[in-house]
């Protein structure tokens, strides 16, 4: 039985969890979803979940940073419904294939972008993947754990939000098609994803009864990416990732100025209590450093890094009370 979108065509530029999930649900209800991978594959494909997110898809390879990779793309997209892309704001007109390009090739066609962060925002320009807008967001210090201050969230709340915007702005933009003729260009992001699941309601959790604390405690013992959180002076935290998507030009205990530990290959193969002893000596460098100023030197350094925001803080920021957000 053919699905209710049988017919309808639709490039998948995205990478991550949320738009290769939403591009998932279009899939599986007959659209015919071809996956464009950059030389060397999409990064994600180590993961195992990945095999789920790009389910039900066709794939190719394209360089789209050549010139025959950006004609076979712009070829593909004038015969296409719909493109979901998922890079930084200006990137794909930067490489000659943005919403202008394409559209002038294929009028009609749906473009969804779902950037980390949204044109505008503050971080648009910088790279960025669901924990550090767990971080950014205040959803980090939303979840209380099995002690005070933020924890990692296991769930990717932010991607897991931003996976129905894509599908539903997709969606909505292809109704439109019917009644205009013409396509446009929608955008969401891993921020309004994160948004979605607060439904604009804060509460103070350090303060909530016992019961919700422990309700939380399942969040002990801490999983692998807890050790990603980092306290700083002042009781500040910060989230230090690994997924910068550049080459970094100082180790981050350069940047902190720890002396006398090895490099991180070979500190893996030291026995555990070794490792302890090595990790404590950095907590302790990082409680030395005020966060927005770690903040700075980190990312001079091409480290992926953001500051864990109470919501109290997103909530003040001149930007969310430009856009009469608070």
């Amino acid at each position: 039985m053919p699905g209710a979108l049988e017919g309808m065509r639709i490039l998948d530029l995205s990478w991550g969890i949320a738009g290769p999930l939403g591009v998932l649900l279009l899939a599986e209800h007959g659209a015919d979803v071809v996956k464009v991978e950059p030389p060397g594959g999409d990064p994600f494909r180590a993961y195992e979940g990945s095999r789920c997110w790009n389910r039900s898809r066709r794939s190719m390879v394209l360089d789209l940073e050549t010139e025959r990779g950006r004609d076979d793309f712009l070829r593909l997209a004038a015969s296409a419904d719909a493109v979901v892309e998922s890079f930084r704001p200006g990137v794909l007109d930067r490489l000659g294939v943005g919403d202008d390009a394409m559209r002038a090739v294929n009028p009609r066609l749906v473009v969804v972008s779902c950037p980390p962060y949204p044109a505008g925002h503050r971080l648009a320009t910088r790279p960025g993947y669901d924990a550090l807008v767990q971080a950014s967001s205040g959803l980090m210090w939303e979840q209380p754990g099995w002690r005070t201050g933020p924890v990692f969230l296991h769930m990717p709340v932010p991607s897991m939000g931003a996976l129905y915007l894509v599908a539903l702005g997709l969606l909505a933009g292809l109704s439109a098609r019917e009644r205009t003729g013409r396509g446009q260009h929608v955008e969401t992001s891993l921020f309004q994803g994160a948004l979605l699941y607060t439904t604009q309601i804060w509460q103070d959790v350090e303060r909530a009864d016992a019961g919700y604390h422990e309700l939380m405690g399942k969040t002990y013992p801490p999983g692998v990416h807890q050790s990603t959180i980092f306290e700083c002076a002042g009781g500040e935290w910060l989230h230090l990732s690994v997924m910068s998507g550049l080459t970094p030009t100082a180790s981050v205990d350069d940047v902190l100025g720890l002396e006398g530990v090895p490099d991180p290959l070979t500190a893996m193969s030291l026995p555990a209590a070794e490792q302890r002893v090595i990790g404590e000596r950095r907590r302790e460098k990082f409680r030395e450093w005020k966060r927005d100023e770690l903040v700075d030197a980190l990312r001079a350094c091409n480290h992926a890094v953001d500051p864990i925001l109470p919501a109290g803080e997103v909530l003040r920021h001149p930007q969310t009370i430009a856009n009469e957000m608070a």
